[in-house]
């Protein structure tokens, strides 16, 4: 079984919501399941995502932390929330790996925020 990782989505917009997302990522054709704080995504059966919401001071901590030698560090202190795009077998989500991108995709263009993600340090300013 591959590892475990996270894309994030980091953002400082104080309304954008899990409900939000969820309508989205619908949209985007992906089947969408809500369980309590976290959404269940996944195309056609496939590979399955968790995506939870994280609104708090350590996520401001952590976006500055991710933006340290970057370009891009004075917007990240900013970004006082986040997406979490949950993976729970990475070598399977890279072999799948257009659900990812269509996750992270929708997410990032209804934020504008950056796309970071853990395996490999990857982080990308929203477009403009």
């Amino acid at each position: 079984m591959g590892e475990t990782a996270v894309s994030m989505i980091l953002f400082s917009t104080p309304t954008i919501s899990l409900d939000d997302a969820a309508r989205v990522l619908a949209a985007d054709g992906l089947t969408v399941t809500r369980e309590a704080n976290k959404l269940k995504v996944h195309w056609r059966g496939g590979l399955m995502l968790t995506v939870a919401l994280a609104r708090a001071e350590w996520v401001v901590s952590e976006s500055v932390e991710i933006g340290e030698g970057t370009a891009y560090l004075a917007d990240l202190t900013h970004c006082d929330a986040r997406f979490e795009i949950l993976i729970s077998n990475l070598d399977v989500a890279l072999d799948e790996m257009n659900t990812l991108i269509q996750v992270q995709t929708a997410l990032q263009n209804l934020t504008h925020g950056f796309l970071f993600n853990s395996w490999n340090g990857a982080l990308q300013p929203p477009e403009s």
